[in-house]
């Protein structure tokens, strides 16, 4: 069944015109009449929609009751990710979305890319690929995308979380089980720079070593979300 994230808070029980968004996706789809989908609101909950009219700029709905469905990780993870090219930054957030991740923080590491332009604008188009990511994946909550903040910010907003460093020199064997939350440190292509790796290797509680091989920055955050989460 067809999934669309619909803002502000949908409305149970009720017959409405549904966002132009989601109009022209029920267009595009070539779904008809009669025919049902899902509306979910990004804080926890879902609802069934059947479609009552398409018209050429409308489409109206009358919705179910709503139903609180979790699909979310036991345990919350953050990652914390350098900056790197925005199509292969994209991809790190659709797949980190459709693993479970709660938060992402982009970084501005010294070896990181820097965004070109506005970046509330950039940080609007990530907020748009984790809930195109939702609508795929079943997710009813929508992951928070940070505005980027400087890597020793970064270092400092970390507090009562368990710290994974991913790190060629670290273990193959790491264990998560013993908290309810974790932040995930990754690097951006060329790794840290010494001064950021000596910071975070006196100051993380594990370190993560992902197999033998050189891996994407946006390779090693999914993955080792993958690993950690499965895990538990």
């Amino acid at each position: 069944m067809p999934r669309f994230f619909s803002e502000p808070t949908v409305v149970e029980n009720a017959t409405f015109v549904v966002a132009p968004n989601i109009a022209q996706h029920v267009r595009v789809l070539r779904l008809r009449e009669g025919e049902t989908i899902t509306l979910f609101d990004g804080a926890g909950g879902e609802l069934s929609a059947t479609i009552d009219q398409i018209e050429k700029k409308s489409v109206t709905v009358t919705t179910g009751s709503r139903e609180a469905i979790e699909r979310e990780l036991k345990q919350r993870f953050s990652i914390f990710t350098a900056l790197i090219a925005n199509d292969r930054f994209d991809w790190m957030i659709q797949k980190a979305v459709e693993l479970g991740t709660s938060e992402i923080h982009p970084l501005y590491s010294e070896r990181s890319q820097r965004i070109p332009g506005d970046v509330v604008k950039r940080v609007e188009h990530w907020r748009g690929v984790a809930i195109a990511a939702c609508e795929q994946c079943g997710r009813n909550q929508i992951p928070i995308i940070h505005a980027p903040i400087t890597f020793d910010a970064a270092l400092q907003s970390v507090s009562n979380q368990l710290m994974v460093l991913l790190d060629a020199e670290g273990d193959t064997n790491v264990s998560v089980s013993s908290t309810n939350a974790v932040s995930i440190f990754v690097g951006p292509e060329g790794g840290f720079s010494p001064r950021e790796l000596e910071a975070l290797r006196k100051r993380c509680d594990q370190r993560l070593r992902i197999g033998a091989t050189i891996l994407r920055a946006e390779t090693a955050a999914t993955a080792s979300l993958a690993i950690l989460s499965s895990a538990m």
